[in-house]
This record gives structure tokens, sequence and C-alpha cells, in this order.
């Protein structure tokens, strides 16, 4: 059973939870949390949440969107795939641990 851990403490947390998504200043963005930092995360934006609007139409999807190569091309996934080839345990999703990011960066 492949684990997943929190982007946030490094905790390991179930395969159920989910990805939580947000966008600012016109990117979007994506983390693995517990469910005790996803409250969080949900109280500290509340009020920004309640007093903006949903940005909506062709605008809202360009402005969200970055140009470019796609998620499968992403550096962590290119760590991933080296460390599962050098037989490095690695998580399947989340930060990749700083050990494997410094063996990955010698090894090129």
């Amino acid at each position: 059973m492949e684990k997943f851990y929190s982007d946030i403490s490094g905790e390991e947390i179930d395969s159920s939870t989910p990805t939580v998504t947000f966008g600012f200043d016109g990117t979007s963005y994506e983390i693995d949390v517990t469910e005790q930092e996803k409250t969080e995360i949900e109280k500290t934006l509340a009020p920004y949440i309640r007093a903006g609007r949903k940005a909506t139409g062709a605008g809202a999807r360009r402005r969200g969107r970055r140009s470019g190569g796609s998620s499968s091309d992403s550096p962590a996934k290119q760590v991933r795939e080296w460390a599962k080839e050098q037989g490095i345990d690695v998580p399947a999703r989340g930060r990749v641990p700083s050990d494997v990011l410094e063996k990955y960066n010698a090894a090129h």
C-alpha cells in the first residue's frame, strides 16, 4: 500500500484525505494535508472567501492556467521516477523528502 504524507507537517495521511486546491494571484496550487490542517486552512481563508467573488468565464480559466509543460513533466515527478529506478523509497504524493532531492541533484 502506498503511503501519503502531508506537505505541511510531513505526517502520514490516509490516502482518502483530499488534496486541497486553491488559487492566489492567478496561480493555482494544491497540497496534501491532514484533516486538522485542512480545517485550519478553511478557517484562515473563510473571511476572504466570504468577501470574494467566484471567478467565472474565459478570463478565470485564462488567469488560472500556466503556459508551458504539463504536470506529467513536473520536476517532482522526474525525481520520483529517478528515485524508484534507484530503489529509493519516495512518497507518491506530497513533498519529495530533502535527502532524496539531494541524491537526485548529486546524480545530475
